[in-house]
Protein backbone atom coordinates (compact mmCIF):
# COMPACT_ATOMS: atom_id res chain seq x y z
CA UNK A 1 0.00 0.00 0.00
CA UNK A 2 1.44 3.38 -0.99
CA UNK A 3 2.24 6.07 1.53
CA UNK A 4 1.14 9.71 1.15
CA UNK A 5 3.09 12.66 2.58
CA UNK A 6 1.90 15.88 4.15
CA UNK A 7 1.04 18.38 1.38
CA UNK A 8 3.65 20.78 0.01
CA UNK A 9 2.06 24.21 -0.33
CA UNK A 10 2.35 25.58 -3.84
CA UNK A 11 -0.64 27.93 -3.54
CA UNK A 12 -1.54 29.07 -0.01
CA UNK A 13 -5.11 29.74 -1.13
CA UNK A 14 -5.24 26.62 -3.26
CA UNK A 15 -8.52 24.77 -3.63
CA UNK A 16 -7.20 21.33 -4.56
CA UNK A 17 -4.82 18.67 -3.25
CA UNK A 18 -2.87 16.77 -5.89
CA UNK A 19 -1.47 13.39 -4.86
CA UNK A 20 1.23 12.36 -7.33
CA UNK A 21 3.14 9.09 -7.69
CA UNK A 22 5.16 7.49 -10.45
CA UNK A 23 3.09 4.29 -10.31
CA UNK A 24 0.23 2.80 -8.34
CA UNK A 25 2.44 1.15 -5.72
CA UNK A 26 4.93 4.00 -5.25
CA UNK A 27 4.91 6.62 -2.55
CA UNK A 28 2.53 9.52 -3.23
CA UNK A 29 3.45 13.16 -2.64
CA UNK A 30 0.76 15.77 -1.95
CA UNK A 31 0.63 19.39 -3.12
CA UNK A 32 -1.82 22.18 -2.44
CA UNK A 33 -2.53 23.89 -5.76
CA UNK A 34 -4.83 26.35 -7.51
CA UNK A 35 -7.07 24.38 -9.87
CA UNK A 36 -7.72 27.41 -12.09
CA UNK A 37 -4.02 27.96 -12.74
CA UNK A 38 -3.59 24.26 -13.50
CA UNK A 39 -6.37 24.43 -16.09
CA UNK A 40 -5.07 27.68 -17.50
CA UNK A 41 -1.51 26.44 -18.10
CA UNK A 42 -1.93 22.73 -18.79
CA UNK A 43 -4.27 21.23 -21.38
CA UNK A 44 -4.10 17.93 -19.50
CA UNK A 45 -5.55 19.50 -16.34
CA UNK A 46 -7.92 21.65 -18.37
CA UNK A 47 -9.46 18.45 -19.71
CA UNK A 48 -9.22 16.41 -16.51
CA UNK A 49 -10.86 19.07 -14.36
CA UNK A 50 -13.58 19.92 -16.86
CA UNK A 51 -17.13 18.68 -16.37
CA UNK A 52 -16.57 16.02 -19.04
CA UNK A 53 -14.70 13.87 -16.50
CA UNK A 54 -15.59 12.58 -13.03
CA UNK A 55 -12.62 14.40 -11.49
CA UNK A 56 -13.96 17.74 -12.70
CA UNK A 57 -17.50 17.01 -11.60
CA UNK A 58 -16.34 15.89 -8.15
CA UNK A 59 -14.12 18.97 -7.79
CA UNK A 60 -16.97 21.32 -8.65
CA UNK A 61 -19.33 19.59 -6.20
CA UNK A 62 -16.73 19.69 -3.40
CA UNK A 63 -15.96 23.39 -3.94
CA UNK A 64 -19.66 24.28 -4.01
CA UNK A 65 -20.14 22.37 -0.76
CA UNK A 66 -17.28 24.32 0.89
CA UNK A 67 -18.80 27.62 -0.21
CA UNK A 68 -22.20 26.53 1.05
CA UNK A 69 -20.56 25.77 4.41
CA UNK A 70 -19.60 29.43 4.68
CA UNK A 71 -16.02 29.47 3.33
CA UNK A 72 -15.65 32.68 1.35
CA UNK A 73 -11.96 31.99 0.78
CA UNK A 74 -10.14 28.70 0.45
CA UNK A 75 -7.23 30.07 2.49
CA UNK A 76 -9.03 29.18 5.73
CA UNK A 77 -10.09 25.70 4.62
CA UNK A 78 -8.13 22.94 6.38
CA UNK A 79 -6.01 20.83 4.07
CA UNK A 80 -7.85 17.63 4.97
CA UNK A 81 -11.16 19.28 3.99
CA UNK A 82 -10.03 20.15 0.44
CA UNK A 83 -10.93 17.90 -2.47
CA UNK A 84 -8.08 15.71 -3.73
CA UNK A 85 -7.13 14.00 -7.00
CA UNK A 86 -4.53 11.30 -7.50
CA UNK A 87 -2.19 11.43 -10.50
CA UNK A 88 -0.04 8.45 -11.51
CA UNK A 89 2.97 8.61 -13.86
CA UNK A 90 4.88 11.85 -14.46
CA UNK A 91 6.58 10.64 -17.64
CA UNK A 92 9.87 8.99 -18.62
CA UNK A 93 12.16 10.93 -16.32
CA UNK A 94 15.62 9.82 -15.22
CA UNK A 95 16.00 7.61 -12.17
CA UNK A 96 15.66 9.87 -9.13
CA UNK A 97 15.51 9.00 -5.45
CA UNK A 98 12.21 10.87 -5.14
CA UNK A 99 9.91 12.74 -7.51
CA UNK A 100 8.81 15.12 -4.75
CA UNK A 101 11.05 18.07 -5.63
CA UNK A 102 10.62 17.59 -9.39
CA UNK A 103 6.83 17.64 -9.22
CA UNK A 104 6.94 20.60 -6.84
CA UNK A 105 9.04 22.57 -9.35
CA UNK A 106 6.70 21.59 -12.17
CA UNK A 107 3.72 22.89 -10.20
CA UNK A 108 5.61 26.06 -9.19
CA UNK A 109 6.21 26.78 -12.86
CA UNK A 110 2.51 26.22 -13.63
CA UNK A 111 1.78 28.78 -10.90
CA UNK A 112 4.41 31.18 -12.36
CA UNK A 113 6.59 30.92 -9.28
CA UNK A 114 10.36 30.58 -9.07
CA UNK A 115 11.86 27.11 -9.11
CA UNK A 116 13.54 25.73 -6.00
CA UNK A 117 16.98 26.31 -7.61
CA UNK A 118 17.82 29.73 -9.03
CA UNK A 119 19.85 28.33 -11.95
CA UNK A 120 18.70 24.75 -12.53
CA UNK A 121 21.17 22.36 -14.22
CA UNK A 122 20.43 20.73 -17.57
CA UNK A 123 19.33 17.45 -15.97
CA UNK A 124 16.65 19.25 -13.92
CA UNK A 125 15.34 21.12 -16.96
CA UNK A 126 15.29 17.92 -19.02
CA UNK A 127 13.20 16.15 -16.37
CA UNK A 128 10.91 19.18 -16.18
CA UNK A 129 10.52 19.04 -19.96
CA UNK A 130 9.46 15.39 -19.72
CA UNK A 131 6.88 16.19 -17.04
CA UNK A 132 5.63 19.24 -18.95
CA UNK A 133 5.23 17.07 -22.04
CA UNK A 134 3.38 14.42 -20.03
CA UNK A 135 0.86 16.99 -18.78
CA UNK A 136 0.58 18.91 -22.06
CA UNK A 137 2.00 22.11 -20.62
CA UNK A 138 4.83 22.76 -23.10
CA UNK A 139 3.38 25.99 -24.45
CA UNK A 140 3.34 27.55 -20.99
CA UNK A 141 6.76 26.13 -20.08
CA UNK A 142 8.39 27.43 -23.26
CA UNK A 143 7.38 30.97 -22.34
CA UNK A 144 8.24 30.41 -18.68
CA UNK A 145 11.75 29.08 -19.37
CA UNK A 146 12.53 31.78 -21.93
CA UNK A 147 11.25 34.54 -19.67
CA UNK A 148 13.56 33.45 -16.87
CA UNK A 149 16.51 32.97 -19.28
CA UNK A 150 17.53 29.61 -17.80
CA UNK A 151 18.89 28.39 -21.15
CA UNK A 152 20.82 31.60 -21.75
CA UNK A 153 22.47 31.18 -18.36
CA UNK A 154 23.42 27.58 -19.18
CA UNK A 155 24.91 28.66 -22.51
CA UNK A 156 26.96 31.32 -20.74
CA UNK A 157 28.35 28.73 -18.31
CA UNK A 158 29.16 26.33 -21.16
CA UNK A 159 30.92 29.10 -23.08
CA UNK A 160 32.93 30.06 -20.00
CA UNK A 161 34.17 26.48 -19.66
CA UNK A 162 35.20 26.55 -23.30
CA UNK A 163 34.14 22.97 -24.02
CA UNK A 164 33.45 22.23 -27.68
CA UNK A 165 31.53 19.05 -26.92
CA UNK A 166 29.78 17.52 -23.93
CA UNK A 167 28.98 13.93 -22.82
CA UNK A 168 26.27 12.19 -24.82
CA UNK A 169 23.65 12.18 -22.07
CA UNK A 170 23.99 15.93 -21.55
CA UNK A 171 23.83 16.52 -25.32
CA UNK A 172 20.66 14.42 -25.47
CA UNK A 173 19.15 16.30 -22.53
CA UNK A 174 19.84 19.64 -24.22
CA UNK A 175 18.42 18.38 -27.50
CA UNK A 176 15.20 17.28 -25.78
CA UNK A 177 14.94 20.57 -23.88
CA UNK A 178 15.48 22.47 -27.14
CA UNK A 179 12.78 20.48 -28.89
CA UNK A 180 10.16 20.56 -26.15
CA UNK A 181 10.79 24.13 -25.01
CA UNK A 182 11.23 25.42 -28.58
CA UNK A 183 14.83 26.61 -28.19
CA UNK A 184 16.09 26.26 -31.77
CA UNK A 185 19.86 26.83 -31.21
CA UNK A 186 20.03 23.76 -28.95
CA UNK A 187 18.13 21.62 -31.47
CA UNK A 188 20.61 22.35 -34.25
CA UNK A 189 23.75 22.30 -32.11
CA UNK A 190 23.15 19.09 -30.16
CA UNK A 191 21.51 17.12 -32.95
CA UNK A 192 24.63 17.89 -34.97
CA UNK A 193 26.89 16.74 -32.12
CA UNK A 194 25.08 13.39 -31.88
CA UNK A 195 25.17 12.91 -35.66
CA UNK A 196 28.91 13.57 -35.84
CA UNK A 197 30.01 11.81 -32.65
CA UNK A 198 27.68 8.76 -32.77
CA UNK A 199 25.64 7.30 -29.92
CA UNK A 200 26.09 4.30 -27.65
CA UNK A 201 22.54 3.34 -28.67
CA UNK A 202 23.39 3.08 -32.37
CA UNK A 203 26.32 0.70 -32.05
CA UNK A 204 25.94 -2.94 -33.18
CA UNK A 205 24.36 -5.07 -30.47
CA UNK A 206 22.99 -2.10 -28.50
CA UNK A 207 19.61 -2.82 -26.89
CA UNK A 208 17.15 -0.04 -26.16
CA UNK A 209 15.60 0.39 -22.72
CA UNK A 210 11.92 1.38 -22.75
CA UNK A 211 12.20 2.50 -19.12
CA UNK A 212 15.14 4.86 -19.76
CA UNK A 213 14.64 8.61 -19.66
CA UNK A 214 12.90 10.11 -22.69
CA UNK A 215 16.09 11.71 -24.04
CA UNK A 216 17.52 8.23 -24.68
CA UNK A 217 14.84 7.78 -27.34
CA UNK A 218 14.15 11.28 -28.59
CA UNK A 219 10.47 11.39 -29.65
CA UNK A 220 8.63 12.71 -32.67
CA UNK A 221 10.82 10.89 -35.18
CA UNK A 222 14.00 12.73 -34.19
CA UNK A 223 15.95 9.61 -33.14
CA UNK A 224 15.42 7.95 -36.53
CA UNK A 225 16.31 11.21 -38.27
CA UNK A 226 19.63 11.44 -36.44
CA UNK A 227 20.51 7.86 -37.39
CA UNK A 228 19.57 8.45 -41.03
CA UNK A 229 21.66 11.62 -41.30
CA UNK A 230 24.73 9.95 -39.83
CA UNK A 231 24.41 6.97 -42.17
CA UNK A 232 24.09 9.26 -45.20
CA UNK A 233 27.18 11.25 -44.19
CA UNK A 234 29.22 8.07 -43.70
CA UNK A 235 28.03 6.77 -47.06
CA UNK A 236 29.16 10.03 -48.69
CA UNK A 237 32.64 9.84 -47.13
CA UNK A 238 32.88 6.19 -48.13
CA UNK A 239 31.90 7.07 -51.71
CA UNK A 240 34.80 9.51 -51.86
CA UNK A 241 37.24 6.81 -50.81
CA UNK A 242 35.68 4.35 -53.28
CA UNK A 243 35.87 6.94 -56.05
CA UNK A 244 39.67 7.06 -55.98
CA UNK A 245 40.07 3.30 -55.65
CA UNK A 246 37.86 2.85 -58.73
CA UNK A 247 39.85 5.45 -60.65
CA UNK A 248 43.15 3.71 -60.03
CA UNK A 249 41.75 0.21 -60.74
CA UNK A 250 39.74 1.23 -63.82
CA UNK A 251 42.62 0.81 -66.26
CA UNK A 252 42.22 4.42 -67.39
CA UNK A 253 45.52 6.29 -67.14
CA UNK A 254 45.53 8.69 -64.17
CA UNK A 255 49.09 9.95 -64.54
CA UNK A 256 49.01 12.46 -67.40
CA UNK A 257 52.73 13.31 -67.53
CA UNK A 258 53.35 11.10 -70.55
CA UNK A 259 56.62 9.60 -69.28
CA UNK A 260 57.39 5.92 -69.66
CA UNK A 261 56.86 5.58 -65.92
CA UNK A 262 53.19 6.69 -66.07
CA UNK A 263 51.71 3.16 -65.75
CA UNK A 264 54.10 2.40 -62.92
CA UNK A 265 53.10 5.69 -61.27
CA UNK A 266 49.42 4.65 -61.31
CA UNK A 267 50.25 1.26 -59.81
CA UNK A 268 52.43 2.88 -57.17
CA UNK A 269 49.68 5.34 -56.18
CA UNK A 270 47.05 2.58 -56.07
CA UNK A 271 49.25 0.57 -53.73
CA UNK A 272 49.86 3.59 -51.50
CA UNK A 273 46.14 4.41 -51.38
CA UNK A 274 45.18 0.83 -50.44
CA UNK A 275 47.89 0.71 -47.79
CA UNK A 276 46.80 4.08 -46.33
CA UNK A 277 43.08 3.27 -46.17
CA UNK A 278 43.72 -0.21 -44.80
CA UNK A 279 46.06 1.07 -42.09
CA UNK A 280 43.46 3.74 -41.22
CA UNK A 281 40.79 1.06 -40.84
CA UNK A 282 38.45 2.54 -43.49
CA UNK A 283 39.10 -0.23 -46.03
CA UNK A 284 38.93 -3.99 -45.63
CA UNK A 285 40.24 -6.31 -48.34
CA UNK A 286 37.73 -9.11 -48.61
CA UNK A 287 37.53 -11.96 -51.10
CA UNK A 288 34.29 -12.51 -53.02
CA UNK A 289 34.69 -16.26 -53.57
CA UNK A 290 32.89 -16.75 -50.27
CA UNK A 291 31.89 -13.66 -48.29
CA UNK A 292 29.70 -14.02 -45.20
CA UNK A 293 30.60 -10.73 -43.54
CA UNK A 294 27.93 -8.56 -41.96
CA UNK A 295 27.58 -4.87 -42.85
CA UNK A 296 29.62 -2.68 -40.53
CA UNK A 297 29.68 1.05 -39.89
CA UNK A 298 32.22 3.50 -38.58
CA UNK A 299 31.19 4.24 -35.00
CA UNK A 300 33.59 7.01 -34.10
CA UNK A 301 33.67 10.77 -34.38
CA UNK A 302 33.20 11.90 -38.01
CA UNK A 303 35.34 14.99 -37.35
CA UNK A 304 38.19 12.71 -36.28
CA UNK A 305 37.63 10.48 -39.30
CA UNK A 306 38.02 13.39 -41.70
CA UNK A 307 41.14 14.57 -39.90
CA UNK A 308 42.60 11.07 -40.25
CA UNK A 309 41.80 11.01 -43.97
CA UNK A 310 43.64 14.31 -44.29
CA UNK A 311 46.84 12.49 -43.41
CA UNK A 312 46.81 10.97 -46.90
CA UNK A 313 50.44 10.51 -48.00
CA UNK A 314 52.04 12.54 -50.79
CA UNK A 315 54.51 9.85 -51.88
CA UNK A 316 55.80 9.97 -55.46
CA UNK A 317 57.39 7.30 -57.61
CA UNK A 318 60.17 9.69 -58.68
CA UNK A 319 60.95 13.43 -58.77
CA UNK A 320 58.99 13.91 -62.02
CA UNK A 321 55.69 12.90 -60.38
CA UNK A 322 55.47 15.39 -57.50
CA UNK A 323 51.73 16.02 -58.01
CA UNK A 324 50.50 12.59 -59.06
CA UNK A 325 49.60 11.27 -55.65
CA UNK A 326 46.23 10.71 -54.04
CA UNK A 327 46.70 13.65 -51.68
CA UNK A 328 46.65 16.41 -54.30
CA UNK A 329 43.25 15.24 -55.56
CA UNK A 330 41.83 13.97 -52.27
CA UNK A 331 42.33 17.00 -50.02
CA UNK A 332 40.26 19.50 -52.10
CA UNK A 333 37.28 17.13 -51.98
CA UNK A 334 37.73 16.61 -48.23
CA UNK A 335 37.72 20.40 -47.91
CA UNK A 336 34.44 20.47 -49.80
CA UNK A 337 32.87 17.89 -47.48
CA UNK A 338 34.13 19.62 -44.35
CA UNK A 339 32.65 22.86 -45.59
CA UNK A 340 29.22 21.25 -45.86
CA UNK A 341 29.55 19.55 -42.48
CA UNK A 342 31.08 22.28 -40.36
CA UNK A 343 29.88 25.54 -41.91
CA UNK A 344 29.28 28.11 -39.18
CA UNK A 345 25.95 29.30 -40.60
CA UNK A 346 23.36 27.18 -38.82
CA UNK A 347 21.06 27.17 -41.85
CA UNK A 348 23.61 25.12 -43.78
CA UNK A 349 24.59 22.66 -41.06
CA UNK A 350 23.62 19.01 -41.05
CA UNK A 351 22.02 19.48 -37.62
CA UNK A 352 18.21 19.58 -37.43
CA UNK A 353 16.57 22.95 -38.06
CA UNK A 354 13.83 23.23 -35.46
CA UNK A 355 11.76 25.65 -37.54
CA UNK A 356 11.81 23.51 -40.70
CA UNK A 357 11.19 20.34 -38.69
CA UNK A 358 7.96 21.84 -37.33
CA UNK A 359 6.75 23.71 -40.41
CA UNK A 360 7.91 21.51 -43.30
CA UNK A 361 7.67 17.94 -42.03
CA UNK A 362 6.33 16.84 -45.41
CA UNK A 363 9.56 17.71 -47.28
CA UNK A 364 12.36 18.49 -44.80
CA UNK A 365 13.32 15.18 -43.05
CA UNK A 366 16.05 13.00 -44.52
CA UNK A 367 14.42 9.87 -43.08
CA UNK A 368 11.40 10.15 -45.40
CA UNK A 369 13.13 11.64 -48.47
CA UNK A 370 14.41 10.05 -51.65
CA UNK A 371 17.79 11.37 -52.76
CA UNK A 372 18.64 12.38 -56.34
CA UNK A 373 20.14 9.81 -58.69
CA UNK A 374 23.24 11.95 -59.24
CA UNK A 375 24.88 14.82 -57.41
CA UNK A 376 27.69 16.94 -58.79
CA UNK A 377 29.71 19.59 -56.91
CA UNK A 378 29.01 22.13 -59.67
CA UNK A 379 25.32 22.33 -58.81
CA UNK A 380 24.16 25.69 -57.51
CA UNK A 381 21.08 27.09 -55.84
CA UNK A 382 19.86 28.43 -59.20
CA UNK A 383 19.32 24.89 -60.47
CA UNK A 384 16.74 24.09 -57.77
CA UNK A 385 13.76 25.65 -59.53
CA UNK A 386 10.42 25.60 -57.78
CA UNK A 387 12.02 25.15 -54.38
CA UNK A 388 10.66 27.21 -51.43
CA UNK A 389 12.68 30.27 -50.53
CA UNK A 390 14.48 30.70 -47.23
CA UNK A 391 16.47 28.26 -45.15
CA UNK A 392 14.46 25.21 -46.29
CA UNK A 393 15.83 25.53 -49.83
CA UNK A 394 19.39 25.57 -48.54
CA UNK A 395 18.72 22.60 -46.26
CA UNK A 396 17.46 20.58 -49.20
CA UNK A 397 20.56 21.37 -51.24
CA UNK A 398 22.74 20.04 -48.41
CA UNK A 399 20.49 17.00 -48.04
CA UNK A 400 20.87 16.13 -51.73
CA UNK A 401 24.65 16.02 -51.37
CA UNK A 402 24.48 13.35 -48.69
CA UNK A 403 21.50 11.38 -50.01
CA UNK A 404 22.47 11.07 -53.67
CA UNK A 405 22.58 7.58 -55.16
CA UNK A 406 25.72 8.49 -57.14
CA UNK A 407 28.15 11.40 -56.79
CA UNK A 408 30.25 12.85 -59.57
CA UNK A 409 33.44 13.63 -57.64
CA UNK A 410 35.39 14.39 -60.81
CA UNK A 411 33.22 17.39 -61.73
Amino acid sequence: MSETTEPTTIAAKGDLILEVGQDEASRKFSYRVDSELLKQNSRYFDNLLSLRFNEGQQLLAALEALQAAGHSSFADVPVDALPSITIVNVGRISKVSSIQSLVADFLRALHNQDLSVANPPVANLANLAVVADRFDALQHFSRYIQRRKYLVALDARTKARGSASIPEEKARQKLLVGLLFDHSPWVTRYSKQLILRDSVLWKPGAVGDSTAALWWDVPNGIEDELIKRRECILDTINSLQSHFLKLYTSGERQCKLGYDSSPQCDSFQLGEAIRFFTRLGTLRLQGTIYDNTEPSYYNGDISRLLESLRQSPSYQIDRNHAHCGLRSRFIPLLDLLQNYLFLEASSLEIGICNDCWKKHRDVYPWSSAKGPMLWSPVKSCDEFTGMPRGCLARHLIIRDIFMAVERNWTA
